[in-house]
């Protein structure tokens, strides 16, 4: 241990420690002055009786205990600066990778080289493979001419299967093949992610620009990329374009098999290329976290030093070795500064202690940003009321209780269908939770249902007042007096701002929580099948019953169109429409 020392990794934590040897030179000096021999006095006694008077002084009886002392000294202080000079080995967190599949929507796809076309081929491919069990949780995107998030990463296989039967070429709002607009959208959904995890590409044709693109992507990256092909050599034309004949690009092929962060797999007519893609995922599907290096992961030998240090205290409780309690005035005005207000709290306080400390006082906002433990900071963010950083915090972590955790949170957001998905994860890791998730479960749907109440009561209100407002304008219309009542020119300002100055889409980036009565209010402008030239104010129940589409196809159409007028706005069209 102490005999492998690399000098070269030789350091102090503490190198301020060293400051403490300026009290320990005054304290030396004070000593040497104050043992120094007064022989003045000495000359009036008479020289005869002198050594009968005064017995001849030991110098080692000075010497002695003023030399160890300093040893003792120099050395505590040695100890106190912290000497280090290699690293703990502190065991990295354990995190589970994700798969991200995106399908290419676009109209190259529904070419009939593959047979019943490359589009439903390739949806018969994701149900193999999830079939083959990767273990991972995985998510969805569309992309044609934009990208769109179909479902976030989840481990409940049959709900992807679900939403990718629904996706066809129709439902997309551009059209064409926008490759680096998938990309970003991909990077924005695994920014969370922090374990090395897989991109399934499923598409028929890459161009050179295309595989510039993923190239660069993987290189910058600490994903892998896995392409599926979906189109044969000889390829076939593209339904609506029969000039334009879509194939694979043997040169770009070649190209990118040369980077060995993108996999590139042949479409086969069994299962083995999606079972070979889901095999390689579930080889790495637990990686080691390596911890952030800092000044607090070197190991701090400094304790090595106390032993001799000790070694010489012993000797203090001898007769004439009181020397060494001249340290008591000096240790006391040291310690006086310990505590969570002092300049230097780390000095005296692990951060999870401090954490604790801060947690006792109900001060949780504050521990949170003490506590090193992802655990410990997530209870402290909950407790603060903080339950978005608490639910985020969960989640990195794949035990049981930190699912059942994140349960907790995501109810207090609102979130109720997430969190029966998490209650249930728990569950399935860690059976001695079931007690506590089924109580959870009934609490959540008694959360539920209070909120479908007030919601169901806040339309009805609206409709009641809607149906006054009616009747209130009918009876002004029977009253000759009102009839020929001029309007006044700020009431019809008024009035038309409020029908043409209404913003079309609301901004939901600022909601805190997303819970169904939000979702309730929200739901302003009408859908496409409401009657426009209805007098009657419709029922603002019936509009948002009508919103749900019994055709998921029609819904995420609906839900694409809407995000692409919201963010798509200004992104230019793809001179590629296939």
């Amino acid at each position: 241990m102490i005999t492998h020392i690399d000098w070269e990794q030789f350091h102090f934590l503490r190198p301020h420690a060293f400051y403490l040897f300026i009290p320990v030179a005054i304290v030396t000096v004070l000593l040497l002055a104050g043992n120094r021999e007064h022989k003045r006095w000495k000359q009036l006694i008479q020289p005869v009786l002198r050594p009968f008077m005064f017995t001849r002084n030991n110098p080692w009886a000075i010497v002695l205990p003023l030399l160890l002392f300093l040893i003792a000294s120099a050395t505590g202080i040695c100890s106190l600066a912290g000497p280090a000079w290699e690293k703990k080995k502190i065991p990295g967190q354990k995190i589970e990778a994700v798969v991200l599949i995106a399908l290419d929507c676009s109209r190259s796809m529904l070419a009939s080289d593959i047979q019943p076309n490359r589009l439903e081929r390739a949806k018969f491919k994701i149900s193999d493979f999830l079939d083959a069990n990767p273990r991972a949780r995985a998510g969805l995107i569309a992309f044609a001419g934009t990208a769109h998030p179909v479902l976030p990463f989840t481990p409940d296989y049959k709900l992807i299967k679900h939403h990718a039967v629904s996706l066809t070429n129709r439902i997309m709002p551009v059209a064409g093949s926008n490759l680096p607009l998938l990309l970003q959208v991909a990077d924005t959904m695994l920014k969370s992610i922090q374990a090395p995890s897989t991109i399934l590409l499923m598409t028929d044709e890459l161009t050179n620009d295309d595989a510039a693109r993923l190239s660069q992507f993987s290189r910058n990256s600490i994903h892998h990329i896995e392409v599926l092909l979906l189109s044969t050599p000889n390829g076939a034309t593209v339904p609506g374009h029969p000039h334009v004949r879509s194939a694979q690009n043997a040169i770009v092929l070649a190209n990118l098999r040369q980077d060995t962060s993108i996999t590139i797999t042949p479409l086969t007519l069994d299962t083995t290329d999606v079972g070979s893609i889901a095999a390689r995922i579930s080889k790495k599907l637990v990686f080691q976290k390596d911890t952030t290096k800092d000044d607090k992961d070197w190991d701090d030998q400094g304790w090595l030093l106390l032993f001799p240090v000790l070694a010489i205290t012993l000797f203090s409780f001898r007769k004439g070795w009181v020397i060494q309690w001249c340290w008591l005035p000096i240790t006391g005005c040291l310690l006086t500064s310990c505590g969570l207000k002092s300049k230097h709290p780390d000095w005296w306080y692990s951060r999870d202690y401090q954490g604790q400390l801060l947690a006792n006082q109900q001060q949780y906002t504050e521990a949170a940003d003490r506590f090193e433990q992802d655990n410990r900071k997530a209870v402290a963010f909950y407790k603060a009321g903080n339950f978005n950083a608490a639910a985020d915090l969960w989640s990195l972590d794949s035990s049981g209780a930190a699912s059942y955790n994140r349960g907790l949170a995501l109810v207090h957001l609102g979130r109720y269908n997430e969190a029966r998905l998490a209650f249930g994860i728990a569950s399935d890791r860690d059976p001695s939770l079931q007690d506590k998730v089924h109580h959870s479960l009934a609490r959540t749907q008694k959360a539920q249902q209070r909120a479908d109440s007030v919601l169901q009561l806040s339309t009805t209100s609206t409709s009641k007042n809607a149906k006054d407002l009616k009747e209130d304008k009918e009876k002004e219309k029977q009253d000759s007096l009102k009839t020929h009542k001029p309007e006044g020119k700020d009431e019809q300002l008024s009035s038309d701002t409020r029908v043409k100055k209404l913003p079309r889409f609301g901004n939901r980036a600022t909601d805190e929580v997303a819970s169904d009565i939000h979702r309730g209010k929200e739901a302003k402008w009408p859908p496409k099948d409401v009657n426009q030239q209805e007098q009657k104010p419709p029922d603002a129940t019936k509009i948002i019953m009508q919103q749900v589409a019994a055709d998921p196809a029609e819904f995420l159409h609906r839900r694409f169109e809407l995000q692409q007028k919201r963010y798509y706005k200004h992104i230019p069209k793809s001179k590629q429409t296939w």
